[in-house]
């Protein structure tokens, strides 16, 4: 007995009309091409806000850093003669407070170019691009500017500063973490040169350092004084207490914000020679008013004062550890050496 099969057969496609195959790849070309002309079209408005965001910045911060420029080589050139005029005439701290007026003028601005800055960097340009960007404007800005490739210079490089400021901060850090905690005859007279400079020490720990050997204080919100290893056991504990008073005078007068402070403005102004001779000159005088500080908290005990911390600078001292100078204060020889003697 026979059986009808049927098989239900898939239809042809090579049967298609040719008109229909044509009509499926003519959508299918344009479909593509208009993708891919709205990815260029996309990259080049892109291309065009960020050429705009760049040339303004850049005339703006042309527009400010000259004015800046002029004005603080002047009033720093002004008080470096100042500086060498009165420097047997007037007591360091007066000194040290007049130089403090080349970081108010380095924070504030020499006019009203903070606002131009401010007005191109956080206007609606870009927003203003981006609705309403026309063939014209490719045009328009087709290139960067001379001042679009100064602000991209600047900007690089206090970008390296920066990171290369936060690298050396995060080694002083593991430095300080690896010194050894301070005993108690050490610990005894941190608290002794803690009354006498009046300072309130429930915060500042005293570690021995292997590793810096040179007497370091670091630590904005929570002091450390770092002290060589073989510091005590060489000089003795007079000296140890000498050094532990200038370091403490320093923390007392909130010198490790001013450092801080000195740092950023030097990274962001470092294309200005005379902003390093001026930060150069403070730390001079910040040392030379910090030994009168603590001259003055001694009293009659403070004559063998200058001799001890020339003692310290000759035996003591070897070429600090990279990264302290960048998170706190590290004493050099001619600072405790030279500037006392």
């Amino acid at each position: 007995m026979s059986r009808n099969i049927w098989v239900r057969r898939s239809p042809n496609k090579s049967a298609r009309p040719a008109c229909c195959k044509q009509a499926e790849y003519a959508l299918k070309k344009c479909f593509f091409c208009n993708k891919s002309q709205a990815v260029a079209s996309l990259y080049l408005r892109g291309r065009i806000m960020i050429l705009e965001y760049i040339n303004s910045a850049g005339s703006a911060f042309v527009k400010f850093a000259l004015p800046m420029l002029v004005q603080s080589s002047v009033l720093i050139a002004i008080l470096l003669l100042a500086e060498s005029l009165l420097r047997r005439k007037v007591r360091a701290i007066f000194r040290y407070w007049l130089g403090m007026l080349v970081l108010v003028q380095l924070i504030l601005p020499p006019s009203q170019s903070s606002r131009v800055i401010l007005g191109y960097l956080l206007s609606d340009k870009l927003g203003y691009l981006g609705n309403s960007w026309t063939a014209e404007s490719a045009e328009v800005v087709s290139a960067i500017t001379w001042q679009g490739v100064i602000f991209l210079l600047w900007l690089i490089v206090v970008v390296v500063m920066g990171l290369l400021l936060l690298e050396r901060a995060i080694f002083a850090s593991r430095l300080v973490k690896q010194a050894k905690e301070a005993n108690g005859l050490m610990n005894d007279i941190l608290q002794y040169c803690c009354k006498c400079m009046g300072a309130r020490c429930g915060k500042v720990r005293l570690k021995i350092s292997a590793n810096g050997t040179n007497p370091t204080v670091c630590g904005l919100f929570r002091p450390v004084i770092l002290v060589p290893y073989n510091l005590t056991p060489t000089l003795g504990s007079r000296h140890l207490r000498e050094v532990l008073l200038h370091e403490l005078a320093h923390i007392k007068r909130s010198d490790l914000w001013v450092n801080l402070a000195q740092t950023i403005l030097q990274i962001i102004y470092f294309y200005n020679p005379f902003v390093w001779l001026a930060n150069s000159m403070m730390r001079r005088v910040r040392e030379q008013a910090v030994d009168e500080k603590v001259l003055e908290a001694m009293g009659e005990k403070a004559r063998w004062y200058r001799q001890r911390l020339v003692d310290v600078a000759r035996v003591a001292f070897k070429p600090p550890a990279l990264g302290l100078g960048f998170m706190g204060l590290v004493e050099s020889r001619s600072t405790l050496g030279t500037t006392h003697g």
